[in-house]
């Protein structure tokens, strides 16, 4: 008890870190995405409960705050508005390096609290935070434990408080509770060395509650039958598989006995035989041989619902694809998984019923991605997804189009696994016909649209890295369109190294389209075109190191096409602007520092002035920065631009797009944030925009086109296969 200090009173709120609580989910929204919700860094355990006493299910995501340091971390706070979205409450110091995060009433007032286990240990060991009944928290620091690195609340004194366990460094430590919020002097529980993760049940059946405890280095989990007073017998073990790293309570065949499944980390260096092991009690304390099945790939965490709701408990496994749901057959065993996308990273699952419709669904903290995601539940054990269309294989880039001039936008898709290009020609209410596609060089890259033989009729350029690591394979492949949504024999054109970036524009001014290529290492080719789908020898625009984008406007209003180059650089990262002549040349470059780490590159009026801004994709890529932003050049109809402004998107950057997506005539960026999420940035109108809000699904690009013939931009989202988020935000 001496021990016990106030840390702070909390209520505060973290900055731009955390969702602003003024960007309303409903000001974008897309049939089957879902929102996430940004969080501090390196998010390790999800909850969920009721904690403003509405009746809605509401997330607390506890954080480290920091990947590379020991600093306090945050617990935060997302209540529910009942139909699956989330508002941000406030934001909680806990200790240093939070991992592990679950419920509790500890002072008996009937409102839930909280209490986190911090691993970093001193000074304090576990926070717990009593909560208010208003969602707010009231913030203790306890200096019990010295680097626990989990936690389980129940009675185990059978006092009708509840109590605490952690697994701690070295043993099992129990804190019973006083019913007030505070805790008794810590007590050990013999036998249990080196515990990395502890679970309460009961698994005689004999009213008092047991642990089932994991420890570091041993294939086994060890099980300690409780006594109802605080102690416990003498630990009973039984194998489990290879590193057994979580553990939950469930009654997977139906016979009222606490089974245990078991997340096994599997055999380093490989990890191949990571599993989940289902242990099914016999109702006197002990479980018979471990029932084991592939859980996919890395797993990390699990979490027990019936999440299709047939009355038999199913298990919800984190891992490296996303979350895996398996559906219980009510004996103990369970069917083939099928996996949901969430964000980056999943490293904790929980279940609820966040809309309140009855079919559960799950919550989960994204590492790797600073998110939480909530994924609704269909209630047949299947979740809200976007509707597919297939590509070729690893679908890598995508530009929108009327291909056979039908008068309904197509898809053009580069295809980096399987070298071609595919089109889905659309029906025009939002669906597509079969996949045609067509040979390209090795491993496309980038696409650019334009008509290089004079036909009017939709041609297709694209830029092929080539075959790591010589490139020598690399090429610009033509492929001349026949009006009918196909397309003629590709033209591979050398253009000396592995091309990046394409554009087209007219730069000598014939009328003829011409193609600008940026190519590693150091290279911007110019070709002009001969209108007859030929071009004429690349003439070199610059040879600096590692151009990633180029882009075509007329920055200076002059009628002639100008050029944007973005370079990549080890900490800033320059566009370059080419001023046309109209004939060819181009003007002295000028050059305006945007920040390292450009990815792709947009040219569009964001600020309704009639001059052409820039809006650049880049992840900054300095020790210790590995985020994305969308950064923002106002141009000032001469050529030059104004300050770059950032808006910090996620861990990570794709391409770029820019489309009135609300329908107030204000441009609007989607950008791709990570592999699986993606960013909308509400515009203002005057070239600023509103806090980024994320959303999910993610893929390799995005791009934007009315698919389904409503006059609002849609997304088309590449992955292993195509996402098509059809826009329904209210007009």
């Amino acid at each position: 008890m001496t021990k016990q200090r106030i840390l702070v009173n909390a209520g505060r709120v973290l900055s731009s870190l955390l969702v602003a609580a003024s960007v309303n989910a409903q000001d974008v929204s897309f049939v089957g995405a879902r929102l996430e919700y940004r969080v501090p860094i390196a998010p390790y355990s999800v909850v969920v409960g009721d904690f403003n006493r509405d009746g809605v299910e509401d997330l607390a995501v506890v954080s480290r705050g920091t990947r590379y340091t020991f600093d306090l971390g945050f617990a935060v706070v997302l209540l529910g508005n009942g139909d699956g979205t989330f508002r941000q409450s406030g934001s909680y110091r806990v200790g240093i390096r939070p991992s592990a995060m679950t419920l509790g009433d500890f002072n008996g007032d009937g409102v839930q609290d909280l209490v986190v286990a911090n691993s970093a240990g001193s000074p304090y060991g576990v926070t717990v935070l009593l909560g208010n009944g208003d969602g707010s928290f009231q913030t203790l620091a306890l200096g019990f434990g010295t680097a626990p690195s989990s936690v389980a609340v129940a009675d185990f004194n059978g006092d009708g408080v509840q109590d605490v366990a952690l697994a701690d460094h070295n043993d099992v430590v129990l804190l019973l509770g006083n019913g007030d919020g505070t805790f008794q002097a810590a007590q050990t529980v013999p036998g249990a060395s080196s515990p990395t993760r502890v679970a309460a049940g009961d698994f005689n059946r004999d009213g008092a509650q047991d642990l089932a405890v994991t420890r570091s280095g041993s294939d086994d989990l060890v099980v300690f039958l409780g006594n109802g007073d605080g102690t416990f017998q003498e630990a009973r073990g039984f194998h489990s598989g290879p590193s057994p790293q979580f553990i939950a309570i469930g009654d997977f065949n139906g016979d009222q006995v606490d089974d245990l499944a078991v997340v096994n980390g599997g055999t380093y260096p490989f990890y191949q035989d990571a599993s989940v092991s289902v242990l099914l009690g016999n109702g006197d304390g002990s479980f018979p041989e471990a029932r084991s099945f592939d859980a996919g790939p890395y797993p990390v965490a699990l979490a027990v619902g019936d999440l299709n709701r047939d009355g038999v408990q199913d298990l919800a496994v984190a891992n490296g694809a996303g979350v895996s749901v398996f559906l219980g057959n009510g004996d103990g065993s369970f069917q083939s998984a099928l996996t949901v996308g969430v964000g980056d990273g999943p490293i904790s699952v929980a279940v609820g019923d966040f809309n309140s419709d009855g079919a559960e669904d799950l919550a989960v903290a994204n590492n790797a991605s600073d998110t939480g995601s909530a994924i609704l539940g269909n209630g047949d054990g299947s979740f809200v997804q976007p509707p597919i269309v297939r590509a070729g294989g690893l679908p890598i880039s995508g530009v929108v189009a009327d291909f056979n001039g039908d008068g309904r936008l197509d898809l053009g898709v580069a295809n980096f696994g399987s070298n071609d290009f595919s089109v889905l020609l659309g029906n025009g209410d939002g669906t597509f016909q079969e996949t045609r596609s067509f040979a390209t060089g090795s491993k496309p890259l980038n696409i650019a649209l334009g008509d290089f033989n004079g036909d009017g009729v939709r041609d297709v350029a694209v830029a092929n890295r080539g075959t790591y690591p010589e490139y020598a394979d690399a090429s610009v492949s033509v492929l001349l369109g026949n009006g009918d949504g196909t397309f003629q024999e590709a033209r591979n054109l050398d253009v000396g190294g592995s091309p990046r970036s394409i554009a087209v524009g007219d730069f000598n001014g014939d009328q003829v389209d011409d193609l600008v290529v940026a190519v590693y290492p150091s290279n911007v080719w110019l070709l002009l075109g001969n209108g007859d789908g030929i071009f004429q020898t690349p003439r070199s625009l610059s040879t600096e190191y590692d151009p990633r984008a180029v882009a075509v406007g007329d920055f200076n209003r002059d009628g002639a096409n100008d050029l944007a180059i973005a370079f990549s650089r080890a900490f800033s990262g320059p566009v370059t602007i080419l001023l046309g002549n109209g004939d060819g040349s181009f003007q002295p470059e000028r050059n305006f520092d945007v920040g390292n780490g450009p990815v792709s590159m947009v040219v569009r009026d964001l600020n309704n002035d009639g001059v052409e801004d820039l809006a650049v994709a880049r992840f900054c890529t300095t020790p210790r920065c590995y985020v994305g932003f969308a950064s923002v050049l106002l141009g000032n109809g001469d050529g030059s631009f104004q300050p770059v402004r950032d808006y910090f998107v996620g861990n990570g950057a794709g391409n770029i797009v820019v489309a009135d997506l609300n329908g107030d005539g204000a441009q609007d960026l989607a950008m791709l944030n990570g592999g699986n999420s993606f960013s909308v940035l509400v515009g203002n109108g005057d070239g600023t925009f509103r806090t980024p809000q994320t959303y999910a699904p993610g893929g390799a690009f995005v791009a934007a086109g009315d698919f389904n013939g409503d006059d609002r931009p849609d997304l088309a989202l590449g992955s292993g296969a195509i996402f098509v988020l059809i826009n329904d935000t209210p007009r």
